[in-house]
């Protein structure tokens, strides 16, 4: 249960931000954060360097279709729908439909760049060589033709861009027939013969330029209320792009147009349809009423019925009258045949006048004869030739009535058979009279149907002629002088940000992953031993077991150590024959350091002081005196091979002596459990007011706690930024498990700077100099 708090105690995440903790992260991160920095904006450089600019043109249009028809008073007309819809408006533009119109008013088939080695940069209306080509073979859309100028006479032609693969060479302007594509190439004005001479072309397929245009057209509502809407386009080209959006804007009028009128459209070509299916019709009626009139000889048939009465009433008038005149013809034959005498006179009215003259003539000659009878005989010459005078009167009489009567008569058939024609026309009247009169209700249907399709087709002309578009213009497509991207500001900006999220990141996990020991207060927190003082860090680079008291007593190193002196008399009462071991958790603490130049400190205050060297697997004391021999020391003194007085060595600090470790031994602790080391440190203590034991490292072996058992002060070395906080576990171990009361820890290395500095550095030691700013960063970042 004891064990487990002192690790629990060890081993407890700190509350709270340690600010010393820190700074000391910070500060030895400062290299990697000048690193992450300079890495940032290098990469926010090279993606400037290396990004090719994206230009942006763009326009904003004021849309507001309306119909002018019903300003001429057809009202209804205006049909167009959703065309103050600012959602309809944009879909339009960005339609594929819409799309092909672009590509074929933009010559949008061949795109030319010049080929570098990074970037390529596209020639839009200023490419050196202009290519007429006519494509035989479509797996070439879309992938690059390389050309190569010569000179201004000759060019070569790559179709795979493979550097082994013979280029084919060709003059300007001469025809080249391939398997695959037939083409011209022409030298333009842009060619500089001093240029570039690497290009290559695209033939681009519809596909792949209806996808270029939607991927980099922008169309966005700006205001729904006033219809506004912006029209912009990217392109790495900045002529390009204004083209591009000065195109959409001027086939939007004239598309929309068409669009929106395409209902008019389609209802006029249904009344054409109509028009011409009734203009049959109203022919084929036309033809009939014309052959009605031609074989009718009439157009009102009632008017005919009319007249037909007519006329066969005066037939029968006719007929009649000349009955009558056949008969008064028959009734006068009849006299003259009868020989009757008593003429009365005829009438002329029915009668023909020559008719009525000889029968007034026959009466006179029949008077004058009838007046000769009673005054001459029958046989007298005057009475016989008065007698044949009447006879062949009457004779030419009854021819002429004979010849009236015939005619008479035939006349009388005619208008018999006239009549009879009447009647059977007169019959027929009727029916056709019902026939022409439906077909011409029909005929006036179609007519009036056809005047309703005429005024309904010129309605809608109306309307669609009257179908304008408000196209205003607020702000054309400029040719755009600075790139939207990449935005310099922006990305510096970004590789700044960057930099400083990821120091702040990287400082942050090297804070989360600190587990070195770096300040006072870490220790203070992690164990209950008390501390002796800080040891700083040497400003000069000097080797770990070195000896400096001698050549810097001033220095900030030997006044910490002074003030490990003065807190150790605290801790150790009695005045002379001290032992104090020196030890730490693993090598390279700087625990031989500490002890050497510990010793030399309480030599210069007329103690005696002996350096004993119990490190005897890994000896480094002698090397402190630069001293290379140690063929003898402790290890032959405790198997009574030398003598104590023979080993011990002087150093040129007076009253500061010490005895090597002496060859390695095969069992350095056994060495040190015999008597022979207590009897060695009972001998010592006869001589010496102090006894400074250089222990190896608790934390690998046990020589250490053996030694520190003999000894009166324990002193625990940690070296800040190098000895973990795990670390202090063998430090509490030692405390509560193994019963050392005194024990104090010197915490070795620190900054110069700090709270833990204690001031240290005010007397001879001076900072390096600015110029080595950077080299002194890398090692405190190291």
């Amino acid at each position: 249960m004891e064990n487990k708090n002192i690790y629990s105690d060890t081993e407890k995440p700190t509350e709270g931000i340690d600010l010393d903790k820190a700074l000391t992260v910070l500060r030895k991160s400062i290299p990697w954060i000048l690193l992450i920095f300079i890495v940032t904006n290098l990469s926010a450089y090279l993606y400037i360097r290396w990004t090719k600019p994206l230009y942006e043109s763009e326009s904003e249009l004021k849309l507001d279709v309306k119909s002018d028809a019903s300003e001429l008073g057809l009202l209804g007309l205006s049909e167009n729908k959703n065309l103050n819809i600012i959602s309809g408006e944009i879909e339009l533009i960005k339609s594929k439909l819409f799309f092909s119109k672009v590509i074929e008013t933009v010559d949008l088939d061949l795109s030319y760049y010049t080929a570098g080695q990074v970037l390529n940069d596209e020639k839009f209306k200023t490419s050196p060589f202009i290519v007429d080509y006519n494509l035989k073979n479509p797996q070439l859309l879309d992938r690059r033709i390389f050309v190569n100028i010569v000179d201004e006479k000759t060019y070569t032609i790559n179709f795979s861009g493979d550097e082994q693969e013979k280029a084919m060479k060709y003059n300007f302007g001469e025809h080249a027939n391939l398997p695959d594509i037939e083409f011209i190439i022409y030298l333009t004005n842009y060619f500089d013969p001093k240029g570039d001479k690497n290009f290559f072309f695209i033939i681009n397929s519809k596909a792949a330029q209806i996808k270029y245009l939607g991927s980099n057209l922008t169309v966005e509502p700006l205001n729904l209320n006033a219809n506004t809407i912006r029209i912009a386009f990217k392109d790495y080209n900045p002529l390009k792009a204004r083209d591009l959006v000065n195109a959409i804007d001027t086939l939007y009028l004239k598309y929309s147009e068409e669009e929106k009128n395409l209902e008019n459209k389609q209802k006029i070509e249904w009344l054409n349809s109509e028009l011409r299916q009734i203009e049959t019709q109203l022919e084929g009626y036309e033809h009939y009423f014309e052959n009605f009139t031609i074989k009718n000889r009439t157009s009102d048939l009632n008017e005919d019925l009319k007249r037909t009465i007519e006329t066969i009433n005066a037939l029968d008038s006719q007929r009649f009258q000349l009955t009558k005149r056949i008969q008064a013809f028959d009734q006068l034959l009849a006299d003259l045949e009868n020989n009757k005498t008593e003429f009365l006179g005829i009438s002329q009215e029915t009668y023909p006048k020559h008719i009525a003259d000889a029968y007034n003539e026959l009466s006179v000659q029949i008077s004058e004869r009838d007046k000769l009878r009673l005054s001459y005989n029958e046989t007298t010459f005057a009475l016989t030739r008065k007698e044949e005078e009447i006879k062949n009167s009457k004779t030419a009489l009854k021819a002429q009535l004979e010849k009236l009567k015939t005619r008479d008569e035939s006349e009388v058939r005619d208008l018999l058979v006239r009549r009879r024609r009447l009647e059977d026309n007169f019959v027929e009247l009727p029916g056709k009279g019902t026939e022409y009169n439906k077909n011409q209700r029909f005929f006036k249907l179609y007519e009036e149907f056809y005047l309703s399709l005429m005024q309904s087709k010129a309605q809608f002309q109306i309307a669609e002629a009257g179908t304008t578009t408000e196209f205003k213009i607020l702000s054309s497509a400029t040719l755009p002088q600075r790139p939207i991207s990449p935005n310099v500001i922006i990305i510096y900006g970004i590789g700044l940000v960057a930099g400083f999220i990821f120091s702040f990141i990287f400082v942050s996990v090297r804070y989360l992953l600190h587990n070195k020991i770096s300040a006072l207060k870490e220790i203070e927190r992690l164990t209950t031993a008390p501390i002796l003082g800080t040891v700083p860090t040497a400003l000069e680079k000097i080797e770990a077991t070195q000896l400096i008291i001698d050549k810097k007593p001033k220095s900030a190193v030997s006044e910490a150590l002074r003030s490990i002196r003065t807190n150790i008399e605290f801790m150790v009462t009695g005045g002379k024959n001290q032992v104090i071991s020196v030890t730490s958790t693993i090598g390279g603490e700087g625990k031989t350091f500490v002890a050497v130049n510990l010793g030399a400190i309480m030599a210069l205050s007329k103690k005696k002081v002996l350096l004993l060297d119990l490190d005897m697997r890994k000896p480094r004391v002698h090397m402190a005196f630069q001293d290379a021999s140690h063929a003898k020391g402790v290890s032959t003194i405790l198997i009574n091979k030398h003598g104590v007085d023979e080993c011990i060595q002087k150093t040129v600090i007076e009253n500061l002596d010490y005895i090597p470790a002496g060859p390695t031994p095969p069992n350095p602790s056994e060495l040190l459990l015999n008597g022979e080391f207590d009897s060695l440190l009972r001998r010592l203590r006869l001589d010496y007011d102090v006894i400074l034991l250089d222990t190896p490292p608790v934390g690998l072996v046990t020589d250490g706690i053996l030694a520190m058992k003999k000894a009166d002060l324990a002193i625990y070395i940690v070296r800040a930024h190098y000895s973990r906080k795990i670390f202090m576990n063998t430090l509490n171990r030692l405390i509560h498990i193994n019963h050392f009361k005194k024990l104090a820890v010197v915490l070795n290395a620190t900054s110069n700077t700090g709270a833990d500095s204690y001031g240290y550095g005010y007397y001879e030691e001076k900072p390096e100099k600015s110029g080595n700013f950077i080299k002194r960063m890398i090692n405190k970042g190291v």
